[in-house]
């Protein structure tokens, strides 16, 4: 008798658990979505997904990370709203320009999307490429997005993409109608509209990790502290000292000035030359930093987000 009743237990169970399966692949999708709230005790629990990229645009900062998580703030980065990205893969970076924003990341035939919506959802650009892009940037109306196989090229606002030219690259910035890309092995390259480009020359051998442009500067950071700077649109570079040698990963302008963030570290430039910085911070670790309305955002690991208005004094806004 106790078996029989074991067994219809057993197969009831079985059956409750499977009848809600509708065999829909988008609904499975959807179930996989970042913010997903548990119940623990009566208590709700939640998910923290590390984000790995930051950008602002009309407004508002957007920040992508893990599981393609999407966090969304209106207000300089005091609250923070969830988006839709409508994918699971991760999300290396993101970008502002024409009115939209676009994101890249892991395997970038699913990962290449564009919003018009301040980030609240997402459409798939089209492309058949498979490889990771890790960088993407926006200028004279073309978005260039760099990977460790490639270089991508959209003149639609992100729709539809053209493959270029064979790279490894890590990030891309836009800056006196130039577009200049860093990536492995300190190599740069630099393009006046995203369709030709021409290799600079190399001052290291380390992995540059992240470019920004600001004062008709680019600078570029990466591995081991390594610091580079152009004051002629990426032809040449000259290395700077950081003042670490731990890897920085991003580097943003603003209120003029140069601020880098990194493993353990924060470091900012002393004006808006960006030949001399100083350590500003060595508890914080962060994997991308950008700047808007007066204010630097940085993000990390478990969803972190800082905000600071002159790269010296970081303030927790987010995060577990």
């Amino acid at each position: 008798m106790k078996i029989r009743i074991l067994v219809t237990i057993i197969f009831t169970f079985i059956f409750s658990s499977c009848s809600d399966f509708s065999g829909n692949e988008d609904a499975v999708e959807a179930s996989l979505k970042p913010g997903s709230v548990e119940e623990e005790e009566g208590e709700p629990t939640r998910t923290y997904y590390d984000l790995d990229g930051i950008t602002f645009g009309n407004n508002t900062f957007v920040a992508v990370g893990e599981s393609g998580v999407v966090r969304i703030s209106s207000d300089n980065g005091a609250t923070w709203d969830n988006g839709t990205s409508g994918t699971t893969r991760q999300l290396y970076e993101i970008a502002y320009g024409d009115s939209t924003f676009v994101t890249v990341g892991q395997n970038g035939k699913y990962t290449i999307k564009y919003s018009s919506d301040n980030g609240d959802t997402w459409s798939s650009g089209t492309t058949n490429e498979t490889s990771n892009y890790y960088g993407v940037a926006n200028g004279d109306n073309i978005f260039a997005a760099v990977g460790n196989v490639n270089i991508l090229r959209s003149t639609d606002n992100g729709s539809n993409w053209t493959t270029i030219t064979t790279a490894n690259l890590r990030d891309v910035a836009f800056g006196n109608s130039t577009f200049v890309a860093c990536g492995a092995d300190g190599a740069t390259y630099t393009s006046a509209n995203g369709s030709s480009w021409t290799s600079g020359s190399t001052v290291t051998s380390n992995l540059l990790n992240g470019i920004t442009f600001g004062n008709n500067i680019f600078i570029a950071v990466g591995a081991s502290g390594t610091l580079i700077r152009s004051t002629d649109n990426g032809s040449t570079f000259a290395v700077r000292n950081s003042q670490v040698l731990t890897n920085l990963y991003s580097i943003a302008y603003g209120n003029s000035k140069f601020v880098a963030v990194g493993s353990n570290t924060v470091i900012a430039s002393s004006d808006n030359t960006g030949l001399t910085f100083g350590i500003k911070e060595t508890n914080y670790s962060f994997n991308d930093v950008t700047f808007g309305n007066g204010v630097f955002v940085a993000v990390g690991n478990d969803e972190n987000i800082y905000t600071s208005t002159d790269g010296d004094t970081w303030t927790k806004v987010y995060g577990k």
